[in-house]
């Protein structure tokens, strides 16, 4: 990359010949209609070597932005995305934690909370699906204030 003078004696930013490959990719980003992009080369409009240099600054990091997006998209292209087929002991061990925290993290909120946590369950069901829960095996409107009834204690410790 760099300053060159042109058979007029103007100056220009070049960027030597890429590869085949990004070639293509280049004109890609370019978007100029042709299949390869050989060179990068622009005219700095000037015949004073200095002012050229001072020119030729932003018309090389434009160059640099133009192949390095090539270079992106040339690898976005290349690299296929892998699917897992199998999952390690460490996460089927998280997920299996995960399952049985979000078990246990319902029954004490239920436990808990009792017929009110049980009307804001069904409340938000109602909100989010537009079906109502249930049937209850024991409705909660006859649930005692805190806690769980009896009989669904004793189910629970029965089964």
């Amino acid at each position: 990359m760099g300053v060159i003078k042109d058979r007029h004696g103007t100056y220009c930013a070049t960027v030597p010949e890429k590869p085949k490959g990004l070639q293509a990719a280049v004109a890609r980003e370019l978007n100029n209609g042709k299949a390869a992009q050989k060179h990068l080369k622009r005219s700095l409009g000037t015949k004073d070597l200095r002012e050229a240099n001072i020119r030729a600054k932003p018309v090389l990091a434009e160059f640099d932005r133009i192949i390095a997006k090539a270079k992106a998209r040339l690898a976005a292209a290349i690299m296929p995305t892998i699917k897992r087929t199998s999952l390690n002991d460490t996460e089927i061990k998280r997920m299996a934690e995960y399952v049985y925290a979000k078990a246990l993290a319902w029954d004490e909120r239920v436990r808990f909370g009792g017929r009110d946590e049980m009307e804001r369950l069904e409340a938000e069901h109602l909100r989010l699906e537009g079906t109502p829960l249930g049937p209850w095996a024991v409705p909660y409107e006859q649930w005692p204030q805190r806690g769980v009834p009896r009989s669904v204690f004793e189910d629970i410790i029965a089964g």
